[in-house]
């Protein structure tokens, strides 16, 4: 593992000298383009900076948000510390960079201003805390457009990983408590469907289960 820093960032016209060096001295080594332009790469190479490529899906903002989170999880495997630089431009990629930043818990940083060299900390929000079966269930809801209760219960029961996590004789208590939290906190919803409720994800309870 690369001891040295690790930046993520969009190429933007904006790039100036001033907060290349004040990234440098950060402990940064090496910048992740996730978009390639060639005088941004000659721009970081002349301050001795390795730099990689590695693009990203920008039609939306939840395809950036998927593909530069997959970007981060790499390159921590790689680094000891991994930031996100964002670009001043593209409100679609500066949001996605930031949701993604924020699921992955990494520091994100923007130029105070083309004059400034310091670079502004800006604070992560806090996702939510779930525990191993809250996220389990949450990751089968995210799988399937639509899914009730009873189902949900058969798909724990063959989940020999996850079945004992419940309890046999209030599992489907449990499973509903679970589900009423999801609802509440805007991670799932529900929807009327004969006898029963179908529950689904909702776009936010994807993104935490990336």
């Amino acid at each position: 593992m690369n001891k040295r820093g690790c930046i993520i960032t969009y190429t933007t016209d904006g790039y100036m000298e001033n907060t290349l060096k004040s990234v440098i001295r950060l402990g940064i080594n090496k910048v992740i383009l996730v978009d390639e332009n060639d005088s941004c790469i000659d721009l970081f190479k002349k301050f001795g900076l390795t730099t990689d490529v590695a693009p990203i899906i920008s039609s939306d903002v939840g395809a950036v948000v998927k593909s530069f989170a997959d970007i981060i999880s790499k390159a921590k495997d790689e680094h000891e510390e991994v930031s996100v630089l964002l670009p001043r431009e593209d409100p679609v990629i500066i949001t996605g960079m930031y949701i993604a930043a924020c699921t992955k818990n990494v520091k994100v940083l923007t130029p105070l201003s083309e004059s400034e060299i310091q670079c502004l900390n800006l604070p992560l929000f806090p996702f939510l805390n779930l525990n191993e079966n809250e996220r389990f269930i949450l990751e089968k809801l995210a799988e399937n457009k639509g899914i009730n209760t009873r189902n949900l219960i058969k798909i724990i029961k063959k989940d020999k990983e996850h079945k004992p996590l419940f309890k046999e004789k209030s599992e489907s208590r449990q499973v509903q408590r679970i589900l009423n939290k999801l609802e509440k906190t805007g991670l799932a919803n529900k929807r009327k469907s004969g006898r029963y409720f179908v529950w689904s994800s909702t776009q936010f309870g994807k993104l935490m289960v990336i």
